[in-house]
């Protein structure tokens, strides 16, 4: 076969090859071509020469219109590559998007041209910390999704640490959406005066008429600047609803409106305050309705002059104001209620088993005996838990008392034990806390629903269910409440000398015998447990303190420092043990030096724990600082216990929080 032949074939055999995808048609065409051109040559019919040349013309028309269609299609599709090529760099390169490489030192090896936008330059060969110290610093913690802000700006960061590559974008305008939409999440809040009719009791129609018109237009002008919608739903209680904006604002300002009402009360030598709950987060109007009252009953129990703020998936409960203390304004209507109710409860019980809280002072076991005696009065079975081996050293002179009469021990009984004798059916009566963590017997609470709570302390934000609640932060001390129940009990209560003296003892520690935290109440409860047969020669007996406490007083004043010109911060050293009486003797005694507002005595009250005992003269409210610690109390007399830590860390801790108490109040 000659070289022409070949080359025609290979021709035909790559013609053939690109005709074959074109149609069937084609394919059945070149077919026939073949055939009559074969036909045509061996056996030299005109006709078939005629078919030949027909199928052939067809054949070149078709392969050269199929090679023209396949030229145009080719160019089409160089020309969209070519575009889609142009349109991805365009993309790449101007699309709102940072990319960017980083080696192992955190150098930038490269980035998109987005990048010289946000950082105005070329990055390259510069470090991470050198362009942003938040991007290097989140880098160099693995974190994955985060935000940065450049030049007013604020860009959401994709992180793959792996391939040490990093996507930005610019996320300013959904972030202002975002700030808009928190801001603009709706507040509701109640705002009530807390000592209304106390404070007008003494004034003439005139008086009343303008001190009301006084305080009405202090609270309404507060509305009006905050633009906060306000309406009255009675003469003393007013609904607010507000944005999230407003309350960020007035949380910076730390509600001025507490100190200008308490001021203008003052200018007319009145003791007057207001108080407000708020809620905020919450989807559902429902739930932040009542979250709203709740926060006014917390601020409420506390003693009031305060704001109580609950915020949605934020587990602390946010407290300002609560400067002064709370006004003495119990009367004989409450007393009464609380004791038909206490006495009905009791009534409906199989028994009453009645506990205070862990280390029981002489307050709490001489209103246990208190609610004790009112039990026995109505015939039912009633029993104190104690545990004799924790309990406070002020009261262990009055448990041994307690041990030699008999009459009074049998009812006394351990935690085991009354978690054994405790049915569904049985009444559980707390005295002197509200703390489920501070009880003494923990597992009690939860085997009966009926449960009362008598206390005189201010309500933390964790506290006790229950059925009857009778919490005043005005009383002296929880064994006032019980008394004050007395007069309204339908038995007769009868006591011994004994009881009535530990009831009377649990006053005057309180009150530092009756110098702190006293009322006109405090001084008929006295008289009525004098009525009663308390002694005070027994009472000063049991009172008194060994030599050691003298020594323990003077060891801390020696290590005392003045703190910011107006705290004392008396700390022991590590390896001395005080008792937690002695830290309160402590405090109480720096409290008389001149110019001292508050005092915090420190030391180790077992080999684990150790407790500081806070007092105040009013100025610097110690219950909040000693909250933020894990503790509780009073504004001017509070205490907590801390573990884990040494004496000098725990110092260094107080004084972290007295700070920054004080700057939440502008001191």
């Amino acid at each position: 076969m000659s070289k022409r032949w070949v080359i025609g074939l290979k021709g035909l055999k790559k013609t053939t090859g690109e005709f074959k995808g074109y149609n069937l048609y084609g394919g059945i065409l070149l077919l026939f071509t073949g055939l009559f051109g074969w036909y045509a040559v061996t056996e030299g019919n005109l006709v078939l020469w005629g078919l030949f040349l027909v199928f052939l013309l067809d054949l070149i028309y078709r392969i050269v219109d199929y090679r023209q269609k396949k030229k145009k299609h080719e160019e089409m599709v160089m020309g969209i590559t070519h575009r889609v090529k142009r349109a991805g760099e365009q993309a790449f390169n101007n699309l709102p998007l940072g990319i960017l490489l980083y080696n192992e030192n955190q150098q930038i090896v490269w980035h998109n041209p987005f990048m010289k936008k946000v950082f105005i330059g070329d990055a390259n060969h510069k470090t991470l910390a050198e362009i942003s110290e938040h991007l290097s610093e989140e880098i160099t913690a693995n974190s994955e999704d985060f935000r940065i802000e450049v030049k007013e700006q604020v860009y959401q960061i994709q992180h793959f640490p792996k391939e040490r590559l990093v996507y930005l974008t610019n996320g300013t305008e959904f972030s202002d959406l975002s700030q808009k939409y928190d801001e603009g999440r709706p507040v509701m809040g109640v705002l009530v005066m807390d000592n209304y009719d106390e404070a007008i009791r003494n004034l003439n129609e005139q008086e009343k008429n303008e001190f009301r018109a006084k305080i009405v237009s202090l609270i309404m002008q507060w509305a009006e600047k905050h633009r906060i919608f306000i309406r009255a739903t009675s003469s003393e209680r007013y609904l607010l609803a507000m944005s999230h904006k407003t309350l960020a604002k007035l949380r910076e300002r730390k509600f001025a409106i507490l100190d200008e009402v308490r001021e203008a009360a003052k200018e007319r030598e009145m003791a007057f305050t207001i108080s407000i709950g708020l809620a905020a987060g919450y989807e559902d109007f429902s739930e932040l309705g009542n979250r709203a009252y709740y926060m006014l009953d917390l601020a409420l129990s506390r003693g009031g002059d305060q704001v109580a703020i609950k915020i949605a998936g934020d587990d602390k409960f946010l407290f300002y104001g609560g400067k002064t203390n709370p006004v003495e304004k119990r009367n004989r209507v409450r007393a009464r209620v609380n004791a038909h109710a206490y006495e009905r409860l009791v009534k409906d019980s199989d028994k009453v088993i009645i506990m205070g809280h862990k280390f029981p002072d002489v307050d709490a076991i001489g209103a246990c005996i208190g609610l004790l005696r009112m039990v026995m009065a109505t015939k039912k079975e009633g029993f104190i838990v104690l545990n004799q081996e924790a309990i406070d050293n002020t009261a262990k002179t009055f448990v041994a008392e307690i041990m030699k009469n008999e009459s009074l021990s049998a009812h006394f009984v351990s935690g085991e034990v009354a978690l054994s004798m405790i049915t569904k059916n049985s009444m559980l009566v707390v005295a002197d806390t509200q703390d489920p963590k501070m009880v003494i017997e923990p597992g009690l609470l939860g085997k009966t629903k009926k449960i009362a709570v008598f206390d005189h302390h201010r309500r933390g934000a964790t506290y006790i269910e229950s059925i009857l609640s009778y919490t005043e932060p005005y009383a002296s001390s929880t064994v006032e409440l019980v008394v004050d129940m007395f007069d309204y009990y339908t038995q007769k209560i009868k006591m011994s000398s004994l009881e009535a003296s530990i009831m009377l003892a649990g006053i005057i520690v309180d009150t530092r015998r009756f110098s702190y935290h006293t009322g006109r109440r405090t001084y008929e409860t006295a008289a009525i447990l004098k009525q009663k047969g308390a002694e005070e020669k027994l009472v000063q007996q049991l009172l008194r303190v060994p030599i050691e406490n003298y020594y323990s007083k003077a060891h801390l004043t020696n290590r005392s420092e003045i703190y910011k010109d107006h705290f004392i911060i008396a700390a022991s050293d590590e390896d001395f043990i005080l008792e937690k009486v002695q830290l309160a003797q402590a405090a109480d005694e720096l409290l008389n030096v001149q110019n001292i507002q508050a005092t915090f005595a420190v030391a180790k009250i077992n080999e684990n724990q150790i407790g500081i005992s806070a007092r105040s003269l009013g100025d610097l409210n110690v219950q909040v600082i000693m909250e933020q610690l894990g503790g509780g109390g009073h504004l001017n007399n509070a205490a907590t216990q801390i573990n884990d830590l040494n004496i000098a860390q725990v110092v260094v801790e107080l004084k972290k929080t007295i700070s920054k108490e004080l700057e939440k109040s502008g001191d």
